[in-house]
């Protein structure tokens, strides 16, 4: 809020940050996908560190079924958490 401005004043940055998330939620799909982006760049790299230590227990293909249940479940809580 700047200085001299009345208690309903909304400042640039106000207003901006308000048309961003007005922006955002016409666009539902980049919401998700960024979510997707997020949860990628975290399970990609600790899929590989666990998959040596987990590869006489489970196949390939069990792990990676796993590995996309738990990407997908995340990326969901992730979405309902930001933009419920």
């Amino acid at each position: 809020m700047s200085i001299g401005a009345g208690a309903g004043a909304e400042t640039k940055a106000d207003r901006a940050s308000r048309q961003w998330r007005n922006g955002m939620r016409s666009h539902p799909l980049v919401e998700k996908l960024l979510c997707v982006a997020l949860v990628a760049s975290l399970m990609v790299p600790f899929g590989r560190m666990l998959f040596p230590y987990v590869n006489d227990t489970l196949g390939g293909l069990e792990f990676k079924t796993i590995e996309a249940v738990v990407s997908a479940t995340v990326g969901f809580g992730i979405y309902a958490a930001l933009f419920g």
